[in-house]
């Protein structure tokens, strides 16, 4: 099976000094992936690499097995379209209200009104929201609806691949949940790949089948969440703050 996402020996750096080096991992079609690590190790870096807004030093970013950064401009931004991002905190235009923020893919692609309304209510119902929400402004909604608004801008498009940054973050525990089955719904009835940053431990291990654990610039480990827990590296015992259960 091809990988959606696909990172072979990949160098990040900034003004030459490197950031991360020989990063290498996939992520199959249908998979939910976590990619986690400290604040600062490049998680976020990572993802503006794999949407193209930045390239790298050296290696190969793969999606859907096209080669980013040798795509020219045109087939590049068709491959954008293929691809949702959830970006920290919703990112919602204020001055919008919640059916016009998720109609903005479709008015940007030039589809007709007919078009735009039943696709944008379908995406408000996939991410959890009823059609009462569609005239609401960004500021009479709740952080979990602000989440679920930005999570239906992206269906919108229909993507095979989502691309999420810290969804749960400021979340309390119900809403939270609440949007991890939102995500586990659409990756079981619509097979979307997902590739999701978080530093949220319940959120990982109630989605993930896999999690990539980035630091000291490189990739420190990846696999199921129930075999790095028993891993004896103090660095993995940290994230998984094991150490802490059993010595507190």
């Amino acid at each position: 099976m091809e990988p959606a996402v696909s990172f072979e020996n990949v160098e990040v750096d900034y003004d030459g000094k490197p950031i991360l080096t020989g990063v290498g991992f996939n992520v199959l079609p249908g998979e939910i992936v976590g990619l986690v690590g400290a604040s600062g190790s490049g998680k976020t870096t990572l993802l503006r690499h794999l949407i193209g807004l930045n390239q790298p030093a050296q290696g190969e970013i793969r999606i859907f097995g096209e080669r980013l950064n040798q795509l020219p401009h045109a087939s590049r931004q068709h491959l954008r379209q293929r691809i949702g991002v959830l970006f920290q905190g919703g990112a919602l235009f204020s001055s919008l209200t919640v059916f016009e923020n998720v109609a903005l893919p479709l008015n940007e692609r030039g589809l007709e009104d007919s078009w735009i309304q039943p696709m944008v209510c379908l995406a408000l119902s996939l991410a959890g929201l009823a059609p009462e929400t569609a005239p609401l402004m960004p500021s009479e909604l709740s952080g979990g609806m602000v989440t679920r608004v930005a999570l239906a801008r992206c269906l919108v498009i229909e993507p095979e691949l989502l691309l999420l940054d810290e969804p749960t973050s400021g979340l309390d525990p119900i809403v939270s949940d609440a949007f991890i089955a939102v995500v586990l719904n659409l990756q079981k009835n619509l097979g979307i790949t997902v590739l999701m940053i978080s530093h949220d431990l319940r959120a990982l291990k109630r989605l993930c089948h896999r999690v990539i654990i980035v630091g000291e610039g490189r990739l420190l480990a990846e696999g199921r969440i129930d075999n790095l827990e028993q891993s004896r590296d103090p660095r993995i015992r940290a994230f998984f703050r094991l150490d802490e259960e059993t010595n507190p």
